[in-house]
């Protein structure tokens, strides 16, 4: 980014104008909307996002009686989770309820802001550093708040360079998905295959 002039070094075609310099307080707003019970209950991942619990595979203690009072979360918004310095910005694609504890965030117009491009800038390994220059008392357990977080500046591009950035990481993602699979099936064949060499070694015997 040149600072001088808030233009990005790598750039799509067709895109000259400069970014914008904003607050996080000018771009996102708190959410607040419980009683909700009916909803599923939602867990907080920093690597995929709001997941429905159930879906975790694993069962989360909870009283259900307490659930009137999680929060409500749509899709496009993003929860405030974590107390440590790994990140805390979940993104969600889909409707429930999560822990009163958590804080809810969404844009304060949603007709100039991507979701998809804010999920990347807001679990990138940059932003989380930054996370460190206004959280300073989350190794002492505080949780990230809306206030550490409006604290930062962002330079923003139009919503159409938004789109295509957005558009274009989820690319790279899912074909990075698809080499991991591959990856980890080439690695199962190996193991298979090694197994079966060595368990033919030791019936052979020891030949003197």
């Amino acid at each position: 980014m040149d600072k001088n002039k808030r233009i990005p070094k790598v750039r799509y075609k067709g895109f000259e104008d400069e970014w914008e310099n904003m607050d996080a307080s000018e771009i996102f707003k708190t959410y607040f909307d419980k009683n909700h019970p009916d909803l599923p209950v939602l867990s907080a991942s920093q690597e995929y996002g709001m997941i429905v619990r159930e879906n975790v595979g694993f069962n989360v203690q909870h009283n259900k009686e307490n659930e009137a009072g999680y929060k409500r979360v749509l899709p496009g918004q993003f929860v405030i989770h974590l107390r440590s310095f790994q990140g805390g910005f979940a993104h969600s694609t889909v409707e429930g309820i999560t822990s009163p504890a958590y804080t809810i965030i969404e844009f304060r117009d949603k007709s100039q802001q991507d979701d998809i491009f804010w999920k990347y800038v807001l679990t990138s390994k940059e932003f989380i550093k930054r996370l460190e220059t206004v959280t300073y008392g989350i190794r002492d357990g505080r949780s990230i708040s809306f206030d550490d977080f409006s604290e930062l500046e962002f330079e923003v591009p139009s919503l159409k360079e938004q789109r295509k950035i957005g558009k274009t990481l989820t690319v790279i993602d899912t074909l990075i998905r698809k080499l991991e699979q591959k990856l980890e099936k080439l690695r199962n064949i190996k193991q298979s295959l090694l197994n079966q060499m060595f368990i033919n070694v030791n019936r052979g015997g020891t030949h003197r």
